[in-house]
């Protein structure tokens, strides 16, 4: 995963909240997944993999427009993300 936070702290922060998002998406607590996700990005606006996740979970919930954004977003990041491109073309 790629990561351009600011300091080690913001990094850190970012991934706990993408782990607790992982975490409660396993547990199909999508709301809360989606808060944590929405969490880590808000700590490193640069977290494609968080977007990516995020877009994973909107679809979900049913919010295929948000989940486009968030794939689209993710590809931005990091063009390698070939997975998010994957989910994209199955919406």
């Amino acid at each position: 995963m790629k990561f351009g936070c600011r300091t080690n702290r913001i990094c850190q922060k970012a991934l706990d909240y993408y782990s607790k998002g992982n975490c409660k998406k396993l547990l199909n607590d999508y709301q809360g997944a989606l808060s944590d996700f929405t969490k880590a990005i808000k700590y490193n606006p640069n977290f494609a993999e968080a977007y990516y996740r995020r877009g994973n979970t909107k679809i979900l919930l049913n919010d295929n427009e948000g989940a486009l954004f968030d794939y689209d977003k993710a590809l931005e990041l990091n063009p390698e993300l070939a997975k998010a491109l994957n989910h994209k073309q199955l919406i």
